[in-house]
This record gives structure tokens, sequence and C-alpha cells, in this order.
């Protein structure tokens, strides 16, 4: 959970003393959307093309802790192009033979996640962005 402005107290109820934190259950992303990154094996749904990594739009949903719940998936389609979004420097789209410099690709890193499944047709995220992950 991302939590702008941290805070840690020792409130007292009655006769205890209680550390309360400023988190809450619902993580700052729920019900934003992101483009994901799912290995293609853990991806159950239909899909165009063929890759190692299936990328897809989604809503990211409830936090429980460790991670968000993903809605809302639609436009699944293979791509390759995932290595492209955590590297710096240059980057060869394999596809287009087409290479840019990174730092034109920095907005869409920011809104690009990891996404994993534990096999029951559901899809997670940490909610950590490549941008955080790869170029920071």
């Amino acid at each position: 959970m991302k939590i702008s402005n941290p805070e840690l107290k020792v409130v007292r109820f009655g006769a205890d003393d209680v550390i309360a934190t400023s988190g809450w259950m619902s993580g700052p992303l729920t019900n934003t959307s992101g483009l994901f990154y799912i290995p293609a094996g853990q991806y159950s749904g239909a899909y165009s093309g063929s890759g190692d990594y299936v990328q897809f739009n989604g809503t990211f949903g409830n936090y429980d802790g460790s991670n968000y719940a993903i809605g809302n998936i639609s436009g699944a389609e293979a791509n390759s192009d995932r290595e492209g979004l955590m590297s710096g420097g240059s980057y060869t789209f394999p596809d287009a033979g087409v290479t840019v410099d990174m730092s034109h690709l920095a907005p869409i890193a920011q809104q690009a996640y990891d996404a994993y499944s534990y096999g029951d047709g559901a899809y997670y995220s940490n909610g950590t962005s490549y941008y955080e992950l790869y170029w920071q």
C-alpha cells in the first residue's frame, strides 16, 4: 500500500496503549486503471497472438494488505514489449524493429504493472509500477 503521508501514533484506549497507523484496507490505487503484463502460462482467458506475456487493461480492486484484485479486464493480447518497459536507455521493439529512447515510454512504465494468478481464474497485482521497480 502506498501512503503519501504516513503516520504512526500510540493512542490510548481506556487503559490500553494501541499503535495506530494511517493505512486502510483499500489502497490508493483502488478503482484506478492500469496496463498489466502476466506470464502467458498464468492467463486463462482468450487472447490474440503468441508470446511470453499477455498484456491487458484492467482496474485495481480491493487491497488485502499484500495485493490488489484486478477487475474489468479487457484488450488481452500477447506482447513481448514488457522487457522494453523494464529497461532504461533505448529499446528495440522486436515486432516493429523500431528503436526508441525509453524516456518516451516513461508515462507507460508509470502505469504498467506485473500481474499474477493463483490458478483460481482471478488476477492480482502488488500495485508497484515498472517505473517504481526498474527506473528509480
